[in-house]
């Protein structure tokens, strides 16, 4: 039997049937497969059932699949015009806020409070994701030295992100957590390089926390008190993070878990424990940190 004319005869005869009830067309057509064929349907050979059902389904389905066909081409229209505007929107923040900055003039205690409120308003998160997702595929392309270049190139990235004068404890997490969540997503598409994806990120990681940490020290030993002063509460916050840095890296993980694959989080977990986020030299330099922080707190209480 050609199986194609018989595909085709049945398409045929489906489209030419004027009933709208599913039953009576089905039986028109077996009976035409009978008739027509010299097939009994309850013998049909497996090719031959699967170009019945086939033919059938494409025929039935094919007003329901052309809808569903220019749905998505629209859905895909709009979520272009979103990309768009959250362009177009998020740089009319950063121009809104530049502006705002050249009024402020030389006004320390006016920028610190005008730099908070900017990195709250701008999504910089989304941005970050897109930005590590790019640059660790773009290292796997260049195929050399994969987890050295992560390492330099996420501890860069990361410290730059991290890079305000105060260290929001909430904001801390978010940012390693969506670091760590695009490096999640570039292993899981590319499990032969999962293990170098992920210590490489997390060694940059790690690096830029480190020098973010020893930046607020010389941050905290020279910035004007007035500007401290806005940030009291604050830095109780930050003093009560750094004297827990060691489980930083667990809270991350856990918060990870939920929404990756078990598989990935475990090397996640593997990789932290060769790391370690608990290193003599960042818990010292954290702990140093605690110590200037709690002097300065003290003295803001006094005045």
């Amino acid at each position: 039997m050609d199986l194609e004319t018989f595909k085709r005869d049945i398409k045929t005869r489906y489209k030419s049937l004027s009933s709208s009830s599913l039953d009576p067309k089905l039986e028109t057509i077996i009976t035409s497969v009978n008739e027509e064929w010299s097939l009994q349907p309850t013998a049909l050979s497996l090719a031959e059932l699967k170009v019945l059902s086939n033919a059938l389904l494409e025929e039935e389905t094919a007003e329901l699949q052309d809808s569903l066909e220019d749905l998505m081409a629209q859905k895909e229209r709009i979520e272009r015009q979103i990309t768009r505007k959250r362009d177009d929107l998020q740089h009319l923040k950063y121009t809104l806020f530049n502006a705002l900055e050249k009024h402020m003039g030389d006004d320390a205690t006016q920028l610190e409070k005008l730099h908070q409120i900017k990195l709250q308003s701008i999504d910089l998160l989304d941005l970050l994701e897109e930005m590590i997702e790019s640059a660790i595929i773009t290292t796997l392309e260049k195929g050399s030295d994969i987890e050295e270049t992560l390492h330099e190139i996420i501890k860069e990235i990361t410290f730059e992100t991290l890079n305000a004068n105060v260290l929001n404890a909430v904001r801390i997490r978010r940012i390693l957590s969506s670091i760590l969540q695009s490096a999640l997503n570039v292993a899981e598409a590319t499990p032969n390089q999962a293990n170098t994806i992920l210590r490489g990120s997390m060694l940059g990681i790690r690096s830029a926390l480190h020098k973010s940490i020893e930046k607020f020290r010389l941050y905290l030993l020279y910035v004007p008190e007035e500007v401290k002063a806005l940030y009291r509460e604050e830095y109780k916050l930050i003093e009560d993070e750094l004297r827990q840095i060691h489980t930083l890296f667990e809270q991350i993980v856990h918060s990870l878990s939920k929404n990756n694959s078990p598989d990935m989080i475990e090397k996640l977990k593997s990789i932290g424990q060769d790391i370690r986020f608990d290193t003599e030299e960042l818990s010292i330099l954290s702990h140093e940190t605690v110590e200037l922080l709690r002097s300065k707190l003290s003295r803001l209480k006094q005045e």
